[in-house]
């Protein structure tokens, strides 16, 4: 109750000050509207009215987001026309009123109503301005709340591919050393544990420091000294002084990445080389191909990229030349 007493209010204080205005912009107003200046307001009150009326209806068949164009040219059609029978339907009746006589596009009517149709032009144009601005921020927050919301399931999406994948691994290998070295088998239980133990603590992790990446790391090497021993090598150099943040398990995922494509042997042992340079994490190898290779899906480097986007600009950078792979992942600064 109180807020439709406000908006009538608030339109009547409208229509009075459109009627000083229009009192200060014309000095001296025709002989059968000087003495009726409250009347004004009346008359601005009307088209005001009827505009918004126009505009209600309008917005039921042209929406500003969808038909913008339809929707400007129909409403300033429609609300001139309208403003235009009103002026001069109201002015005549002034006339009317106070000489009691009709007398169409007499002079004085004609001396104010293109004036009048000038100041409706305007504040049409004003109108219809803020109402199309009011229309396009509210799309855009719904664009950006759509984006958000896209983005953060799609995130959700790819994080829960890690888990599955990242447990089937572990318990293929677990499966082979309970019947090759049960005391191994037991280490790499409570190894396994700890790791998985990181996985469910950070499932809702955008993303976690450098530092906690390495300790998780440092937990599934020990998994992979189990299987392979001294079969791979890690040469890890990065100061502990190093504040970053990266999305949870990427170096995990490069380290599987060359264990899967690599060969592995007391022979030929695989090094991994993990280095932090110039606000990058660089991981790479030597090429060695497995006997068994199988054709590579890049399901993970992807999964890895697409992740990458939700926090920063810069790129993941891949080089693959006959001797050497590598991966450089850019350090976001902050989380």
């Amino acid at each position: 109750m109180k807020n439709n007493l406000s908006h009538v209010l608030k339109k009547i204080g409208i229509s009075i000050l459109a009627a000083i205005a229009f009192k200060l912009l014309f000095f001296r107003l025709p002989d059968f509207l000087e003495p009726d200046l409250l009347v004004i307001p009346f008359i601005v009150f009307i088209l005001w009215e009827g505009n918004v009326y126009i505009d209600k209806q309008l917005e039921k068949k042209y929406s500003w987001l969808t038909n913008p164009t339809q929707r400007i040219v129909n409403q300033f059609i429609l609300s001139l026309i309208f403003s235009a029978i009103s002026l001069f339907i109201l002015m005549n009746l002034m006339h009317f009123t106070k000489f009691n006589e009709i007398r169409l596009f007499n002079r004085a009517i004609r001396q104010m109503f293109v004036p009048a149709i000038i100041i409706t032009f305007l504040s049409l144009v004003i109108y219809i301005s803020g109402q199309f601005l009011k229309a396009w921020k509210q799309s855009l927050l719904e664009v950006e709340k759509h984006k958000t919301e896209s983005a953060n399931a799609q995130l959700q999406n790819l994080k829960n591919q890690l888990n599955p994948h990242f447990l089937f691994n572990n318990l293929s290998v677990l499966s082979s050393l309970v019947y090759q070295n049960q005391d191994k088998a037991i280490d790499f239980i409570n190894e396994l544990s700890k790791v998985y133990r990181y996985l469910l603590d950070n499932k809702n992790a955008e993303l976690v420091s450098l530092q906690e990446e390495l300790d998780f790391l440092e937990h599934y090497i020990y998994l992979l000294k189990i299987r392979f021993g001294e079969n791979i090598i890690f040469n890890i150099q990065i100061e502990e002084s190093l504040i970053s943040f990266l999305p949870p398990m990427c170096l995990q995922m490069l380290v599987e990445n060359t264990i899967q494509h690599n060969e592995t042997s007391l022979a030929k042992p695989l090094k991994v080389s993990i280095i932090a340079k110039n606000n990058r994490l660089i991981v790479n190898n030597p090429i060695q191909p497995r006997s068994d290779k199988s054709e590579s899906s890049q399901t993970g480097l992807e999964n890895m990229k697409t992740r990458y986007q939700f926090f920063t600009d810069e790129k993941i950078e891949i080089i693959h030349n006959e001797s050497v792979f590598t991966v450089s992942l850019p350090l976001i600064a902050k989380k």
